[in-house]
């Protein structure tokens, strides 16, 4: 049986199958969450992280399936991705389906089949990857004071003497917490905490570019960490967990900035021409 609580989600159009497979699955061990169209589907793996995805090759139209999987690809890289077809005698649409996805399903699907290959295909998952290999989140949760001290330390090197260490701090824990739960941005309260981020930096009179230079220093350090712990992560998942990484900082940093413009006083004007003497006596 695979893991308890391993997170499966099932898309298919037909209500019928809705109805009798995923209870099954359920049964088998499997937290599973049932979609009835593309869009339900996208919504759901983009909200939530899943282990494996079955999805019905033709949803709405012929071929829906495919979009379904290659999002998963997208957001979900170490998702394990199935597709059900009726029409396993077309060698080349096999072909094809076996280039898009982990395996495919012939309906009306075996249960007892089903179950096997999931299981095997999760333990393979498991297997392949290196022992203690990390994801990009677990690698910055470790390596975070470090983070922080290193940017700090650069914002400084940069001629901007002012870095923000805890609200750098805040940042880094919201965006690694961003990466645990699989989201594309950072949570409400980060969002809330960058405005107020620029506001403090603008009252302080100090320089928009210095603000700018802190969020470039804390991913520069990132990369540096990437780089110096590259043998013990996951590489299948380390391009996805970047790219959450870069548009959950510069949607940061654009909050910060944002703010910082609304909230800057406007430099006063100086008088053109010598100034004006008493006039003699």
């Amino acid at each position: 049986m695979p893991d308890t609580g391993s997170r499966l989600l099932f898309v298919d159009d037909e209500a019928s199958i809705r109805i009798t497979l995923p209870p099954v699955l359920q049964k088998a061990g499997f937290d599973v969450r049932v979609a009835e169209s593309v869009s339900d589907a996208l919504f759901e793996i983009n909200s939530r992280p899943f282990d494996v995805l079955i999805s019905d090759l033709n949803i709405g139209e012929e071929g829906d399936g495919f979009l379904v999987t290659s999002a998963m690809r997208h957001v979900q890289p170490d998702c394990l991705t199935f597709i059900l077809t009726g029409y396993p005698a077309f060698e080349t649409a096999l072909q094809a389906i076996h280039n898009h996805v982990d395996d495919y399903l012939v309906k009306p699907v075996d249960i007892d089949s089903l179950t096997k290959t999931l299981r095997q295909k999760l333990r393979t998952r498991s297997t392949n990857l290196p022992f203690g290999a990390k994801r990009l989140a677990g690698v910055l949760k470790s390596e975070s004071g470090a983070i922080i001290g290193r940017a700090t330390l650069a914002t400084k090197q940069n001629g901007k003497a002012h870095a923000s260490q805890p609200e750098l701090t805040h940042f880094l824990n919201a965006l690694i917490e961003q990466l645990e739960l699989g989201l594309d941005a950072p949570s409400a309260d980060a969002l809330r905490s960058a405005p107020e981020f620029g506001k403090k930096q603008a009252q302080a009179n100090h320089d928009p570019s210095m603000l700018a230079t802190q969020f470039r220093c804390l991913e520069q350090e990132v990369y540096r960490t990437v780089q110096n712990n590259m043998t013990g992560m996951d590489i299948p998942s380390l391009i996805a967990d970047l790219r959450r990484f870069s548009a959950g900082l510069h949607t940061l940093m654009e909050g910060s900035l944002n703010a910082y413009r609304k909230t800057a006083k406007p430099a006063s004007k100086r008088p053109v021409g010598p100034k004006r003497r008493g006039a003699a006596r």
